[in-house]
């Protein structure tokens, strides 16, 4: 997993349109504001730099998410490379008590901080922008300008404000000075001098066990975040924490033998897919990561894995447009390409890995188009989400009745390695349809689509039907499929004979003649002869030649039905039914 994590790593750097930040950069969310500088570096105005955001109920104006070169918020005054913050760069505080700008030992310190770390950094850089900013550190002077104008119609906003720095004439956020493409060169040359450099000489050099390059060792890897029910600190994949798991005099992380640089690359790009809304899904408690190793645009294979396995209503929202009846129009993908999948929860501060598959994406897809069809009974039929089937496994008047915690791992990976559904899946969808009982003023039914279509997806995958024994019209229908459509028909001749009851004959026998037909058929029958002399002479005559011609193909009722036989009982029942309620093209009922 974590070679396919740099692997990612490595091509999502390469991706156009990635908001991928790389390794020695940060993002600052929310800088709503822009310091335009003159070209000599006077103080021209200060502009909003926002967005409309449409997340909320109503939209409003955000600053953007800016990348810098990496912040280390240290405690103390300590300026940063390429600086966003007001304090720094103009050397005052706001102070609320007084509505007015303070200039003090702390404020000062900040500006000089500031102006010496970047005077440093900039000295032998020149673009329009890097040029005013520097002339702007050497000519402010904070103590000058407490009463400047422009800077008062901040207000209160100063203290919290984050800004980038443009010039004149050169306006747009992509002119700005950390996105000056000299600044960035030379960051990331400093970067990757000063992570060699704090190697040092006693750092514990080795092979890495991902690359294979020998270099130095990761004692400590980087937390891992984002993950729902883990510490806000973040959590580690790669940890040895007591000394029962050293060996070969290699303490801690050394054991792992992953080099520091794969670390850095696996953590970083790991915590991308967690804060990120395109890859990252939740299956019931568990955490679920998505991506495909591609140098060019990812977002179709995301869609496509999405459409596929969630509903047609979870689109990937900057992608909305691009689809048609819910799947992508116009993408043109590699079936070639990697995919991964993984699973995670976390265990404390550690991370427990319940699932990782990786395929390739033609095969992947093919498996969870193969998923769907499993769980169809029509061609109409909708996907089922993952999200239905766990909705469905619980009771619907209890929030107490919990799933096995590892069953949506083991679900997953029965779609995509296309076997058996786990047993635990038909025996929960059996028991309910079995125990719940219908609320039609809260349109809940016990056997519903979502349940009769996944029963039929477990027996498909069992080989407990050879070919299209579930279907309504088929000549190889099941004694305990026959079963389940007879008991439909008795329920529906009851209905017509005596309206709506409190009590029906699915409320006092449908689990029994699930479980043990032979006990309760005869009686039902019985029971349903004065039923049908309430009947019009027409529909007596059609629900007796609908009995003749399911009781034909039945020679004995069963003494007792096994799981998978309860589930094809009521696959028969819910088909039945939904034939008898079908409604005629002219309106009426089928007949």
């Amino acid at each position: 997993m974590l070679r396919e994590l740099v692997e990612y790593y490595d091509c999502i750097i390469q991706q156009p349109e990635s908001d991928f930040v790389p390794d020695g950069f940060m993002r600052v969310p929310n800088v709503a504001y822009k310091i335009v500088l003159t070209h000599d570096g006077k103080l021209k105005d200060i502009l909003p730099n926002t967005r409309t955001d449409t997340d909320g109920k109503k939209p409003k104006e955000v600053g953007y998410d800016e990348i810098f070169p990496f912040r280390y918020s240290v405690p103390g005054i300590a300026a940063e490379t390429i600086e966003c913050r007001g304090k720094y760069i103009f050397g005052f505080d706001w102070d609320k008590n007084t509505g007015a700008f303070a200039v003090n030992k702390n404020s000062l310190l900040a500006y000089e901080k500031n102006r010496e770390k970047n005077t440093a950094f900039l000295m032998d850089l020149h673009s329009p922008v890097i040029d005013a900013y520097r002339s702007f550190l050497q000519r402010w002077n904070p103590e000058e300008e407490s009463e400047n104008a422009i800077l008062l119609s901040l207000g209160k906003n100063f203290d919290t404000a984050k800004y980038i720095i443009v010039v004149e004439d050169f306006e747009s956020r992509e002119y700005a000075l950390h996105e000056d493409p000299a600044v960035k060169e030379k960051w990331v040359y400093s970067w990757n001098s000063r992570s060699h450099s704090e190697a040092g000489e006693e750092a514990f050099i080795g092979q890495c066990s991902v690359s294979g390059n020998v270099g130095p060792i990761a004692r400590i890897h980087n937390n891992l975040t984002g993950i729902a029910g883990g510490l806000a600190t973040g959590v580690n994949l790669v940890c040895f924490k007591t000394s029962a798991f050293w060996s070969y005099d290699r303490q801690g992380s050394y054991n792992s033998s992953v080099s520091t640089e794969i670390m850095e690359k696996y953590t970083k790009v790991f915590n991308y897919l967690t804060s990120s809304k395109k890859h990252k899904r939740m299956l019931d408690d568990m955490t679920l990561l998505f991506w495909a190793n591609t140098k060019e645009k990812e977002s179709p294979y995301l869609e496509e894995f999405i459409y596929d396995l969630w509903d047609m209503e979870e689109k990937l929202e900057a992608a909305a447009t691009e689809w048609t009846k819910g799947k992508p129009s116009d993408a043109i993908l590699d079936e070639n390409v990697e995919f991964c999948i993984v699973g995670i929860k976390p265990n404390s501060s550690r991370l427990t890995i319940k699932l990782f598959e990786k395929n390739k994406f033609g095969q992947m897809i093919a498996r969870l188009d193969a998923h769907q069809r499993d769980m169809s009974l029509s061609p109409k039929d909708k996907p089922i989400s993952l999200g239905s089937i766990f909705y469905t496994l619980k009771s619907p008047k209890s929030d107490n009745d919990a799933v096995p915690p590892d069953l949506s791992a083991k679900i997953l990976t029965a779609i995509l390695h296309g076997t058996p559904y786990p047993e635990y899946l038909l025996q929960t969808v059996v028991r309910r349809a079995k125990i719940d009982k219908d609320d039609a003023k809260k349109k809940f039914y016990a056997i519903s689509s979502t349940r009769a279509r996944m029963i039929k997806a477990c027996l498909i995958r069992s080989d407990y039907y050879k070919g299209d024994e579930y279907m309504l019209d088929s000549t190889k229908q099941t004694p305990a499929f026959r079963c389940g459509r007879l008991f439909a028909v008795l329920e529906k001749i009851q209905k017509e004979a005596l309206g709506d009851l409190n009590a029906t004959i699915k409320d006092k026998f449908f689990a029994s003649a699930c479980s043990t037909p032979d006990l309760v058929f005869t009686r039902l029958l019985k029971l349903a002869q004065p039923h049908l002399a309430k009947l019009e002479e027409g529909r007596t005559v059609y629900y007796d030649k609908l009995l003749q011609e399911i009781l034909m193909e039945i020679e004995a009722f069963p003494k007792a039905l096994s799981l998978q036989k309860q589930g094809d009982f009521i696959l028969g029942y819910y088909q039945q039914k939904q034939k008898l309620y079908e409604k005629r093209t002219d309106g009426g009922e089928e007949s």
